[in-house]
C-alpha cells in the first residue's frame, strides 16, 4: 500500500528516456546508412524536383532535384523511391 522507494518513477523515467534516446541513434545510423548507400548509386531520395525548361517538346519531361541537382524524367524519380524501400525494408527500418 505505501511506496518505499521514492525514487522508483524517476529512475523508470530516466530509463525510459535512455531508451527512447539509444533507438533514435540507431534510426539516426540506419538513415545515415541508407542515404550513403542512395549517394552512392546515384539515387535520390529528397522527392523535390522542379521542371527543367529545356527540356526538347519531343523527350519526356526532364525534372531536377532542388537539393542533389539530379536530372531525370518523373518515372526515373519513382523508380529511386522505390529502390529506396526496397534498402530500407532490406535494412530492417520499414
Amino acid at each position: 500500500m505505501f511506496d518505499d522507494d521514492f525514487g522508483a518513477e524517476a529512475e523508470a523515467i530516466a530509463t525510459a528516456r535512455l531508451d527512447a534516446d539509444l533507438e533514435q541513434t540507431a534510426m539516426d545510423a540506419a538513415g545515415d546508412a541508407l542515404y550513403a548507400a542512395c549517394d552512392q548509386m546515384g539515387i535520390c531520395l529528397h522527392g523535390v524536383v522542379l521542371a527543367v525548361e529545356e527540356t526538347p517538346v519531343a523527350a519526356p519531361r526532364r525534372h531536377r532535384c532542388k537539393f542533389c541537382r539530379k536530372v531525370a524524367t518523373q518515372e526515373e524519380f519513382d523508380t529511386d523511391r522505390s529502390a529506396a524501400y526496397l534498402l530500407l525494408e532490406e535494412a530492417g527500418v520499414l
